[in-house]
């Protein structure tokens, strides 16, 4: 599924395309053993414990993935860009809303 500035779909909407095509598909984490009952919208994306513990190769394929699904483009793929807007599920999609609005 593919979302535009044009939807502008809410936040339980965004947390949808975000776990399920984008980490469990996109990423691949279902073959690792995650499912869509086990990541949440406050499910942390890069801490070990009580979250998915991505590392920054799967931060850059994330927002490649944001980029293709939304269709729009990520200015600044840094550390304070990840920090600021990717900590846990919800802040991505809250940071994709954002942008789409």
């Amino acid at each position: 599924m593919t979302m535009t500035a044009t939807t502008t779909p809410d936040i339980p909407a965004i947390e949808s395309v975000i776990i399920e095509d984008i980490l469990l598909d996109g990423l691949d984490l279902t073959g690792l053993g995650y499912d869509k009952e086990q990541i949440a919208g406050a499910t942390p994306l890069f801490e070990e414990e009580g979250g998915l513990g991505l590392d920054s190769l799967a931060a850059l394929e994330v927002a490649i993935l944001v980029q293709q699904k939304f269709g729009f483009k990520v200015e600044t793929l840094n550390r304070e860009f990840f920090e600021a807007n990717c900590t846990t599920v919800n802040a991505l999609a809250q940071y994709i809303r954002g942008r789409l609005s």
